[in-house]
């Protein structure tokens, strides 16, 4: 099908393939027929840790809107649109190609202005210095997908300036649940540094969620041994039970989590 191969040729900014099949008639603007709704646009910029974005996803977007693509439309599972997909991803030639198509409307599930230019991986000044704009008519303690503007901020984007102007305009390191917990969500890249940065800043190692787990549960579950580490250096507790009476090591075992088991085993 056309907008399968298209849009594959999109992921891998591939501006060559994706030339060639639009004079062979793929649509621009054929939305995937899938959950997350995937634009061209939006296949081009989605983020994933372990696929990087080059200059040829930039021609990609040239290609693209040369031919029609509407700039304006949200796709992806975030329902965000092209602009911001590479604000999010941080393609600086991307976003300085798609921002005069900023969004018009507030976003349909919440997500706030400042909790994108939060999470944004563009340059860091220019992220620190609309934060603190943003700052002063929005809410710095907003949750969206779990995770706050802070935890965006320390665990996607790696940007710590940015951290900074956030706990100076008021942001709460305890709000909501702890970065491992919106880790289930999120996959951090910079996770370790991110952590380390909220502990610094005054965040409970302690604190549980209403299932009562710990930060050490869900690192257990999710097998971030590093994670473990770093909190079992802050005393986080490795007995501790969750609202199901477990451990974080028999959650570790329970899920297969060898690294995490063998970091446990040397804290018992």
């Amino acid at each position: 099908m056309k907008w399968q191969l298209l849009h594959k040729a999109c992921w891998a900014g591939d501006a060559e393939e994706v030339t060639r099949l639009l004079d062979a008639g793929a649509d621009p603007n054929q939305v995937a027929p899938t959950n997350w709704r995937q634009t061209p646009l939006g296949r081009t910029l989605e983020f994933r840790i372990t696929s990087p974005k080059h200059d040829g996803h930039v021609d990609t977007v040239r290609v693209l809107l040369q031919r029609g693509a509407d700039p304006k439309v949200r796709s992806t599972s975030l329902d965000l649109t092209p602009y911001q997909l590479a604000a999010f991803c941080g393609l600086e030639p991307a976003a300085a190609i798609l921002r005069e198509f900023a969004a018009e409307t507030p976003h349909p599930t919440g997500m706030s202005e400042l909790w994108l230019a939060s999470a944004s991986r563009l340059s860091e000044p220019t992220a620190v210095e609309s934060v603190r704009e943003l700052a002063r008519r929005e809410d710095v303690n907003s949750i969206w997908r779990h995770a706050t503007p802070l935890m965006m901020a320390a665990g996607h984007a790696g940007h710590y300036r940015v951290a900074d102007a956030l706990m100076e305009a008021g942001a709460d390191p305890n709000l909501g649940t702890s970065i491992l917990h919106a880790s289930c969500d999120w996959h951090f890249e910079h996770l370790v540094p991110g952590l380390r940065y909220l502990l610094k800043a005054g965040w409970d190692v302690h604190s549980r969620d209403s299932a009562g787990q710990t930060a050490l549960h869900k690192a257990a579950f999710l097998g971030y041994a590093a994670a473990i580490r770093v909190l079992l250096e802050h005393g986080a507790d490795p007995a501790v039970r969750d609202g199901s009476g477990l451990t974080p090591m028999e959650l570790a075992r329970r899920w297969g989590k060898g690294a995490a088991v063998r970091v446990l085993e040397r804290a018992a």
